[in-house]
């Protein structure tokens, strides 16, 4: 029996700390996060599972403790995905469902090992209506959300894939270029159908790119880990795409300018 409690007292301090290192519940004081922590259940996840799939109702809101996570919208005609949202240690998932209560059309997958602390919507969502530093730090953290889409959305509509792929390592960059247990960088070591994924391209195009980086020495692989050897240049490649999109679209409204006809 007293095992049994340690146990369970050792599960929830875990669930505290876990819930500390997340910018969601961070501004919550250490008695609301002993309190809140205790509605937590741990979870564990294999590798390539999908844990909420877009038919869910979102019955639970969980936060990641270990491993990665992708929220993913797919396309049934084509089998093509778009990576939404590229989670690790500290994320939570789905905080639309919390905010709106509607399901929406996007799947969760891990990419490694997961485990998660879950709590049902219902119950956090009548602590959100009485928890002003929650509230506060939710729609803080939507905003995150929708800021990363933003950017999605315009490199996908503005950029190609070298520069939208350049873009991706540069928001991934480690400048100590640690380890991969021991580092923040959620894409170190996915394979060329993830990165696709990522940049709204397909993985023949992606291995493309990655090989020109890699012939111009501004990336190197080892053991199916991605490290930016030339961070200067990269900034430069992505810049120097951006003008060439740039240039590219002027000429093209110049033409259809003077023909009056599409180009």
């Amino acid at each position: 029996m007293a095992g049994a409690s340690r146990e369970i007292q050792h599960m929830r301090m875990n669930a505290i700390e876990v819930l500390e290192s997340s910018s969601l519940f961070a501004g919550l004081d250490q008695s609301a996060l002993k309190e809140l922590a205790g509605a937590f259940t741990s979870e564990t996840w294999p590798k390539n599972v999908e844990i909420a799939a877009a038919t869910a109702t979102g019955m639970y809101f969980r936060v990641i403790a270990s491993g990665r996570v992708k929220i993913v919208r797919s396309n049934s005609h084509n089998g093509r995905e778009l990576t939404l949202w590229l989670l690790g240690p500290g994320d939570a998932f789905d905080i639309l469902v919390l905010l709106d209560d509607r399901a929406h059309p996007n799947c969760a997958r891990t990419l490694d090992e997961v485990e998660t602390l879950s709590i049902p919507i219902t119950v956090l969502r009548e602590w959100l209506e009485r928890s002003a530093p929650l509230q506060v730090a939710a729609h803080r953290y939507v905003a995150r959300q929708l800021a990363a889409l933003t950017d999605l959305a315009t490199d996908l509509a503005l950029t190609d894939t070298m520069t939208r792929l350049a873009h991706l390592l540069l928001r991934h960059f480690d400048p100590d270029q640690r380890t991969a247990s021991q580092s923040r960088n959620l894409i170190r070591d996915l394979s060329q159908e993830e990165l696709a994924s990522l940049v709204g391209s397909v993985r023949v195009v992606v291995s493309r790119s990655l090989a020109a980086l890699k012939r111009q020495g501004v990336i190197d692989t080892h053991h199916g880990a991605l490290r930016v050897l030339d961070l200067k240049r990269l900034l430069h490649l992505a810049e120097a795409h951006i003008a060439r999109a740039e240039r590219s679209r002027v000429r093209d409204r110049s033409r259809r300018d003077i023909t009056g006809q599409p180009v």
